[in-house]
């Protein structure tokens, strides 16, 4: 398959001052690829020379086949972006809007338009003026002005900054559904971590200028969560229980009422049998096991952002 983006050993100065060091990926159609990154990490200025409007000084992109250094502008015909905010004229309805865009890029029919308010869901309000438009509609027509010439490569930087959890879901299903059902490649910057979660199939971290990998997001967890799964166990008499399972090495008093326990992911279903059958033989009255709630991708980003961007798995 196609990349939809490829960076090649990309380096991006400022005066003598590096920015970006050798940062190289690829990202496909049909996937949500987050591209994360602490605040001055690089992910704004990568994400600026991937739309155009940045150069950079070694390197190549390469959209779609096509090399940004060779094809310049074949090659950016195939991406739509929002960086930042996206600007319309306010007096002017979001057909308008969506109209006299289509006129500046050309080859763009009614039907089309038409199709693009049904994907991002603004049928109902498309004929009002946009300066009565919430930002989560904005973003919405943004989305939808991006999409106009069919794009292989949509790129959004922080595109749910100031929504509110109904409008950021509402977003992130837009862009889901232009992912895995238009085969768009959608690439998203942010720095909120639970919606990347839940939007993303691979993510890819930014740290001081260097890419410290990518990888699925059940891929990032797991490999900082270990080969070890934690339990808490209520029991009625922690410091007997402690005391009976002297088998596990990796076990402590949580408060009055529960311990935890550390356990090997492979042999966690035969340890918790043998685990529950020797607290209740001992008399120990247990009431619940329940596993410790998983590290989220949240975590693994303070990780390695705290480290330096050390490397995972």
């Amino acid at each position: 398959m196609t990349p939809a983006l490829k960076i090649e050993h990309l380096n991006k100065y400022f005066g003598k001052r590096q920015i970006l060091h050798d940062i190289s990926f690829e990202t496909y159609p049909g996937e949500v690829f987050g591209f994360l990154g602490p605040n001055g990490a690089g992910k704004t200025t990568t994400i600026k020379i991937a739309v155009g409007h940045l150069r950079f000084d070694e390197g190549d992109i390469i959209i779609n086949g096509k090399s940004v250094v060779k094809k310049y502008e074949e090659a950016i015909s195939d991406i739509g972006g929002i960086i930042e905010n996206p600007e319309f004229y306010k007096y002017m309805t979001g057909m308008q809007n969506l109209r006299q865009y289509a006129r500046m890029r050309g080859n763009i029919s009614e039907k089309r338009i038409n199709e693009v308010v049904e994907i991002v869901g603004l049928k109902k309000r498309i004929n009002d003026k946009v300066g009565k438009y919430s930002l989560g509609m904005r973003q919405r027509l943004g989305v939808a002005q991006a999409i106009l010439h069919r794009p292989k490569l949509l790129i959004l930087d922080e595109p749910t900054n100031g929504l509110d959890p109904a409008g950021i879901k509402e977003l992130r299903d837009i862009l889901k559904n232009l992912a895995h059902k238009e085969n768009i490649c959608v690439i998203v910057s942010s720095h909120l971590m639970s919606e990347m979660e839940l939007m993303c199939d691979r993510v890819g971290i930014i740290v001081n200028g260097k890419l410290t990998g990518v990888h699925t997001v059940e891929e990032m967890i797991s490999a900082a969560s270990g080969d070890k799964e934690q339990f808490i166990l209520r029991v009625s008499d922690c410091q007997r229980a402690i005391e009976v399972l002297d088998f596990i090495s990796d076990k402590s008093v949580l408060d009055d009422e529960h311990i935890i326990i550390s356990i090997e992911k492979e042999n966690a279903e035969e340890e918790l049998f043998e685990i529950t059958s020797r607290i209740i033989s001992r008399g120990i009255k247990l009431g619940t096991v329940a596993p410790k709630e998983n590290k989220k991708l949240e975590d693994v980003f303070i990780e390695l952002t705290k480290s330096g961007g050390s490397q995972i798995g």
